[in-house]
Order: C-alpha cells, then structure tokens, then sequence
C-alpha cells in the first residue's frame, strides 16, 4: 500500500503558525495583526529559535487537536474513579499526552474494602500495573510512545513494595516511578529516626520503619534499575502560589517538569540557546523578543487546544499554565567557550535564568492587560495580574532538540559518538557536531575524515588545543555534583520544575547515589532522578567507539575528570 501524503517542514509550519495566531482575533486582533503574528510565531521555528513541542507540531491544525504535552490525572480510593481515570488516561495518550498520578490515596495492600467476600484492597503497585498495560495497548495505535509517572508518599505502609516495582528489567516499562518526602522525613533520615507508615484509609498506623531503612531501599533501587527518582514536595509547594487555596501539588508530569494538581494539562516550549550565541555572549536583544513570542505562542496554545474531558478543559484554563524552557545549554557553553562543569557555567546560568524570568513575567502581565488575568488569579494573593500562574520549566526536549539540531535540555551532551534507540531498528547514531567541526579545524580535514577520526581516537588524542579539548565534556564526564549543581542552579529561576538525569557511569555505588539524592534536596531540587549507565535492558542513549567510557583508558578519564 503505498504511503499517505507527507507535509513538508514549510507546511508543517504554516499549519501550526496560522492555526495558533487564529487566537489573537479572539481578542480583537483585525486581520492583518493576525497575519503578523503568523509570520512571527512561523520566524522563530524557522530560524531555529523557538519550537513548540512534538504534541504542538504534531497536533495543531489537525482533527486531533489535544496540543497539551502533559497531564496529571487523580487516582481516588475507590473502584469507579479509578476506572474513570483509566479511560482519561487511555484519551490522553491516544493524542500522544503523558500522564502523572499520585497513588498515595490508595489503601495499603491487604487493607479492608466494603466489598462483600473480598480479600482485602491489592495496594498500589497492582494499580500500575494496570494503567501500564492500558499504555502498551494504546500506543499500538498512536503517534507515540505513552509515558506515565506514578508517585507514592514516604509514609504510605506499600512503600517499599513501590520502590522495588521496577527491579526487574521489562517490568513497569511505561511507567516512571518517584518517592515522595517532605523535610520532616530528610530531617529524620538526618537523626537516624523512625517513621509511622499510615493508612490513607482511616489514618492507623500500620507500622515503622527506619527513614535511613527506606532512603537506603531507594538508593539501592535507583543504582540497579534507574527507578525510583525522589520529589521534594515542600520544595515544589513552597513555589505553589495557589497552595493556600487549593492544598499541596503532589505530583509532576513523567518526566517531572511540570508540577501539576489533578485534571491539569500543561503544554511546553523550549528556546534554543544555541541559535542565540554570538560574538562571545547572547544575543540579549533577540532572546528578549523570542521568549516574549514564547510566551504568547504557548499562551495561544491553551485556546487552541482541544482536551479529552471537560475537567481537563477546566483545569488548563483555570491557571493556563506554561511551561517555557530552554534546549541547547550545553553548545551556548561550548560556543562561549565555557566549561560545563564550572563555576563559570553557573554564572551564565544566573545571566539567562534572571533574564528569562523578568521577560517572561512582564509578558504575562501585558497579556493580563490585554485580555485578563487566569481565572484563579484571585486565589493566589498577588497584586499585579498575570495571565499565567507559572512560565518557566526545563524539559528534556528529546523531539524538538533533535529538529533543533541542540544539545537536550540542560544536559551535557552525551558522548562524541552516540546512538539513540529510536526510528529504525539500531537507533540512530550521529557524532556530536561541535566536537566534529572542531576537529575539522584542528587537522585540516574535512566532515568525512574528522567522523572517521573521532569514533576511532579517544577525545584526548585527537589533537584538539587545550583551550577546545577542556570545553567538550560529555555526560560521563561530569560528576554527579556537578550534575545536580547546574539543575539546582537553573531551578533557582524555573517556576515550575527542572528535568535533569544525573548520569552516572557503570561502577557507580550506591553510596553515589545516595550522595546525589541528599546533595539535591539541600541544593533546593524540586526532584531528581539518577541513571546509571547500563542499569536497564536497553540504554535509550549509548556512547559508541571510542567514546564508549568501558573502553576509555585510565589516563583518558584522568585527564577530563572535573577540577
């Protein structure tokens, strides 16, 4: 059967840049405003400036118009609601959305239930399992992959079958799973104390255990299979202007970006700090005009977009919240001629995340102007309004960052040559471009020979001056203070949340992870999760040739270990 018509990138840009601009009649903009928009929102993809996720280039304009990258769905203690969660959840991932629950409400395994000759409540983990297979069934059909993230409370009396749902490989492989602990736990794991594990049903303590038991179980856990991650949830509500009004967040989307209350949908965006560099610094003038686009393009979006149920329309609606990122960290650093990990990464860090902050805000407020504040504005306790009870977030941006042709996120970049297992069976392999042209320059070669010369030679014999060899740190070269010290860092200016995986190599301890887990609490972290390289069946991404670290020498990873 021959294929289905394909849209050009051009097309695909139209599509999406007319569709979101169509908004701006809506509040009274005439037409050709409307088409000045359009040409602007389309200006800022096309000069690789700007992109909108995959759920946004995907979806808008097309009869599937669920434009929302992210949702986070309740899970009550009782049989229907779940059931009903169940069928929101399926909705969602058909449009290609990932969803987040918290299963804290639910009964402990074994817990009475009201039902007539029943054994007792199955707990939790069964739960998963459940919503994990409603996930492998759905993405058969869909554009995409579902991804999901379940966290549980500290306390809950199921939490250490939690944090051992994922010990064998394969189990649970939609599914990424996260610890939940407020301070009062740190402290006690600080004071080698006790802690009561309560049923949600009645509040009885079912038992105790050590906090340096549990934390200890997790760290073990996460060392082995990569889960589960930790939230912070004093961290996160501590940022949570409507905490007052409607209680704690307790959960984030899958990969823990966008901290979101029940029935709330987020859509995201990443500005590419790659495209901004020049002449030894940012473009201050253009990221300023990009990330005011951004904002209103994503502001655009929460109109646009068609969601699966009515609670979800609410909830988007209600806070219309962003979640405005950026991608390409990693090659503005290598551009600017700045170590990742150093104290001089921090700093323009604190140049891009102050600035990003302050443009982001006051758009929001001439949008508040323009057309009024979010609905729960009232319920927040500020005086000046705005149309978005949160911007900023940092994702990972694996699609956009690919399109892009940057480095992911704030993520290192991953290795000189590396494969990513995605599209065709072998992954897709591609060597890190800055490192090529760098080579380029330094032999005198050209693409086709510089390619050959670094999946062969490790980084430290390619003849690269010393003021270039030092600035091409790749994911396992960093440390995982390091990792943690640029996310908490960056955190320091996201309203929402920052997805960063601390990489780790394979001789890693768990005592390495446990220091990374601690260092990221009192770093101020909202979340984080650990990966150690190889700790599942199949890495998504893989170092290959000579960048592979197994076949590394010892002098080689002296000579780039972190100052």
């Amino acid at each position: 059967m021959a294929a289905g018509p394909v849209e050009s990138a051009s097309e695909v840009l139209d599509r999406v840049s007319r569709t979101l601009a169509g908004v701006e009649a809506r509040y009274g903009a005439g037409p050709s405003d409307v088409d000045s928009w359009a040409g602007a929102f389309r200006a800022a993809m096309a000069d690789n400036l700007f992109w909108p996720s995959g759920r946004i280039l995907n979806n808008c304009g097309t009869s599937r118009s669920e434009l929302a990258s992210c949702f986070v769905l309740p899970v009550d203690d009782d049989f229907a609601g779940i059931f009903d969660t169940l069928r929101l959840a399926a909705l969602c991932h058909r449009g290609g959305g990932g969803t987040g629950f918290d299963l804290t409400p639910l009964r402990e395994r074994g817990a009475a239930i009201s039902t007539s000759g029943a054994a007792g409540a199955s707990g939790p983990v069964s739960w998963l399992h459940l919503f994990n297979a409603e996930t492998e069934v759905v993405q058969q059909g869909g554009k995409m992959r579902g991804a999901n993230l379940g966290s549980l409370s500290v306390r809950h009396p199921d939490v250490v079958e939690f944090i051992t749902a994922k010990s064998r490989v394969g189990d649970l492989a939609n599914f990424n799973l996260s610890v939940s602990v407020d301070d009062a736990f740190m402290a006690a794991l600080q004071d080698d104390e006790w802690i009561a594990l309560v049923s949600p049903a009645g509040g009885r303590v079912v038992r105790r255990l050590r906090a340096r038991e549990i934390w200890r179980r997790i760290a073990e856990c996460a060392h082995a299979t990569g889960d589960p991650g930790v939230l912070f949830l004093d961290a996160i509500n501590r940022d949570n202007p409507l905490a007052a009004a409607l209680g704690p967040i307790r959960t984030t989307n899958p990969c823990g970006e966008q901290t979101l209350y029940p029935f709330e949908p987020s859509n995201l965006g990443s500005i590419n700090l790659a495209a901004l560099a020049g002449n030894g610094d940012l473009d201050w003038e253009r990221f300023d005009r990009t990330v005011r686009l951004a904002v209103r393009l994503l502001d655009d979006a929460i109109d646009v977009a068609e969601y699966p149920d009515s609670r979800l329309t609410d909830g988007a609606r209600s806070n219309r919240r962003l979640g405005l990122g950026v991608m390409g960290f990693a090659d503005l650093l290598v551009r600017l001629g700045v170590r990742y990990d150093s104290g001089a990464a921090l700093e323009v860090i604190d140049r891009i995340g102050s600035r990003l902050r302050e443009v982001a805000w006051a758009e929001s407020a001439r949008l508040a102007a323009e057309r009024g504040p979010f609905p729960n504005f009232g319920l927040t306790g500020w005086t000046t309004p705005v149309r978005n009870v949160a911007i900023t977030t940092i994702a990972p941006t694996g699609t956009i960052s690919m399109i892009a042709g940057a480095s992911s996120g704030i993520e290192p970049r991953f290795a000189a040559v590396w494969n990513k297992d995605v599209l065709d069976i072998g992954g897709v392999t591609a060597v890190d471009p800055l490192l090529l042209a760098d080579v380029m320059a330094a032999r005198g070669v050209p693409a086709a020979a510089a390619r050959d010369m670094v999946a062969a030679t490790p980084l430290a014999d390619l003849g690269l001056p010393g003021d270039r060899l030092v600035l091409h740190r790749f994911a396992h070269d960093v440390s995982a203070e390091w990792h943690v010290r640029i996310a908490t860092r960056w955190q320091r200016y996201i309203d929402n949340a920052v997805s960063k995986t601390v990489n780790l190599a394979r001789s890693a301890t768990v005592e390495d992870v446990e220091s990374a887990l601690l260092l990221s609490w009192r770093s101020g972290a909202k979340g984080i999760s650990v990966y150690r390289q190889g700790s599942r069946g199949q890495d998504l991404l893989t170092a290959v040739g000579a960048a592979d670290p197994s076949r590394q020498s010892r002098g080689l990873l002296a000579a780039t270990r972190p100052a």
